[in-house]
């Protein structure tokens, strides 16, 4: 993890995480004065106690010493709660950050984006909380507190205590080295792990029925069991390397504490005289070896999850969202107008689009038609600014639409596509989608103008029916309506239909196309991707594509015959 990436994460604690973070390090400054105060008094109490011609405990110093250790303790148990308060709130605002960043992206990026990418995010947030800030906060409030404790020890005998933190330390960077590639590797491949879980379980979800038919559900499961299964060792690999150091810290500094007493005792030439720093020194490694531990968790955290810490940085360095209210919808009131636009997608050498001169009255009908691929969609999403032009211009009613006025724009547009997302909510959740006060009669009559009665009727639950992922436990044609509902639950200046109504039976149909008539009648432009006669029949226009281009332009009038 670069310096520039930590300073990315760091600037996701805000103000509130700040001030919990000044908090904390008052906190374990305090903890640390109170540790040494334990060792010290500690040692006051065992001299006045052991003294010659000593008259038992010393009252006075045995109450400093409860003193001591009470607050240690409390001050431990704040910094604990601290710890924890500040790792987790920010994880919390890391999560939200990389949310907002994900849903500011360009459509263009969402388009091309892999979803398990932006899923993951989740788990690799995650594992930054567990695997990295949480140690790191606690190695920092150890680091303080075991300085306070050697600093103790070093006052207590220079010598002993100068010795025994030069072996202790050796021993515990040797043994954080020694598993360092290893944790290094290991988060490297989790990273890669998640998004494929992620993957695979996605294209499981969506061919189901394929998986079936064809019976390869056995082969999908052990696809999912190969991925999970390098994904379960690589854990657990990282996990037996993280706790290495610490096995090897803890194991071996008894073995030293052991042989410093021997020393000391071999020095002084009297258990006795040696007892009083002897308990102060085993007293502080019995503080310390945790504090070591701590230490050794935080440095393998930050080698295992260095990718993790990168790969979140980098969505926390991408573009925000803009606080604040919607703006208020561009005013709408004449036309739209593509002089000589051209569009090429990412990665192609052709233009999806180009040359394309349009005019699009307020109040028209306008249908779009050409075979697959001739760039019918693409044009549909620039005059919906989802797609910006890479040449020439788009404006309303004589304003170009930009950076600066594209989400104006875009607040007079309702999109109907041939293949609706649909949540696993009801159908009035569907229809009132992200309206925090849906109204129940709108919903109602957004369903009866794109002809869902039947539907409902059918269903015990009605409009409060829940329609499964995706809207599974519908057909094709009863999550387009629903889709045109949303649509009408809400209606705009401007409605682009994407072969909204293909899944539809010549009935349905019949009844949208009634509908389409109502909503022009108020004023609605609409703009329709279809290839079916029923829909190209109330259009007042007729645009057919191909290559990209425009190839004829006709008033519906104009159109000879069929046959």
């Amino acid at each position: 993890m670069t310096r520039a990436d930590a300073t990315i994460i760091v600037d996701a604690l805000g103000r509130e995480g700040q001030r919990r973070l000044g908090l904390l390090a008052l906190l374990t400054l305090l903890g640390a004065a109170a540790e040494y105060s334990t060792l010290v008094a500690l040692l006051a109490l065992l001299r006045s106690w052991l003294s010659p011609g000593g008259g038992g405990i010393d009252v006075g110093a045995a109450t400093l010493f409860a003193v001591a250790v009470l607050s240690a303790g409390g001050l431990r148990l704040a910094i604990l709660v601290g710890t924890q308060r500040l790792a987790f709130d920010t994880g919390h605002r890391l999560l939200v950050a990389v949310q907002r960043r994900l849903l500011a992206r360009p459509w263009i990026a969402h388009s091309s984006a892999r979803s398990s990418e932006k899923l993951a995010a989740v788990e690799q947030v995650d594992q930054l909380v567990y695997g990295l800030l949480l140690p790191l906060l606690q190695a920092g409030a150890a680091l303080v507190l075991g300085v306070a404790i050697l600093a103790a020890l070093l006052a207590i005998d220079p010598r002993t205590a100068a010795v025994a933190a030069l072996l202790l330390g050796l021993l515990f960077v040797g043994a954080v080295r020694l598993f360092r590639p290893m944790l290094r590797k290991a988060g490297a491949t989790i990273g890669r792990g998640w998004e494929a879980r992620i993957e695979v379980l996605q294209n499981h979800d969506g061919a189901i029925r394929e998986l079936i038919l064809r019976g390869q559900r056995w082969a999908a499961a052990e696809q999912f069991r190969a991925i999970d299964q390098d994904l379960a060792d690589t854990k657990a690999a990282m996990t037996i390397a993280s706790a290495a150091p610490r096995l090897l810290v803890e194991t071996f500094g008894l073995l030293l504490l052991i042989a410093v007493a021997w020393w000391l005792t071999a020095r002084t030439g009297s258990l006795t005289v040696a007892l009083p720093t002897l308990a102060a020194l085993a007293l502080g490694a019995q503080r310390l070896l945790p504090l070591a531990q701590g230490l050794a968790q935080a440095v393998s955290g930050i080698a295992a999850n260095a990718s993790t810490a990168q790969k979140v940085a980098r969505l926390l360095a991408q573009p925000d969202l803009h606080e604040g209210p919607a703006p208020s919808p561009l005013p709408f009131v004449n036309d739209i107008r593509l002089d000589a636009v051209s569009f090429t997608y990412p990665g192609r050498s052709r233009p999806a689009v180009e040359g394309i001169d349009l005019v699009i009255r307020r109040g028209e009908r306008i249908a779009l038609t050409g075979r697959n691929g001739s760039g019918k969609s693409t044009l549909a999403d620039l005059v919906m600014g989802l797609l910006e032009p890479g040449g020439g211009s788009l404006s309303v009613d004589g304003r170009q639409i930009g950076s600066d006025t594209r989400t104006a724009w875009q607040r007079n547009i309702a999109h109907v596509p041939q293949a609706p997302w649909l949540a696993d909510n009801s159908i009035a959740a569907n229809i009132a989608f992200m309206d925090t006060a849906p109204d129940p009669e709108r919903i109602a009559e957004a369903a009866r103008l794109a002809g869902l009665q039947p539907l409902i009727a059918g269903l015990a639950e009605g409009l409060e029916t829940r329609i499964g992922s995706g809207g599974m436990l519908l057909s094709g044609g009863q999550r387009q309506r629903i889709a045109l509902a949303r649509a009408l639950y809400d209606p705009k200046p401007l409605l682009v239909l994407d072969e909204a109504t293909s899944a539809l039976d010549p009935d349905s149909e019949a009844q949208v196309r009634l509908a389409l008539d109502a909503l022009q009648a108020c004023g609605t432009t609409i703009l329709l991707i279809a290839h079916r006669s029923g829909l190209l029949d109330g259009a007042a226009r007729i645009i057919r594509m191909d290559g990209g281009r425009i190839v004829s332009d006709q008033a519906a009038a104009a159109r000879p015959a069929a046959g």
